[in-house]
């Protein structure tokens, strides 16, 4: 009997360790931030631009949160691609989700605006 309740608490244990408990959804990510990193290219670049716009979309239909600096990374993205007004208005969800992020936020747009 105690043997069959120790491999039953083993076992508990053993799948409730392998539940994704994260309150973000990361997607790919790490993979595609990865790849752009290792072998930066137009393509990498891209994939990992639709890999973050992803991010966003699918983390609202699965009820998850966006990941801290996503919509950062996104809007610096677009900014460097020269469009401010898409690069604003991620900068801007990045500070309303993240209120701490306001200093780097703030420092972002002044310095995409060139002030």
């Amino acid at each position: 009997m105690k043997i069959n309740y120790l491999i039953i608490c083993t076992l508990f244990l053993f799948i409730s360790g392998c539940a994704n408990t994260s309150i973000y959804h990361w997607g790919d990510y790490s993979d595609t931030l990865y790849s752009y990193t290792k072998e930066p290219s137009n393509e990498s670049k891209l994939k990992h631009k639709e890999e973050l716009i992803k991010i966003i979309n699918q983390a609202k239909s699965k009820n998850k949160m966006i990941p801290p600096g996503i919509n950062f990374e996104l809007a610096m993205l677009l900014a460097v691609e020269g469009d401010k007004d898409g690069a604003a208005e991620y900068f801007n969800q990045e500070k309303l989700l993240f209120p701490e992020s306001e200093t780097y936020v703030a420092l972002a747009l002044k310095k995409m605006e060139g002030k």
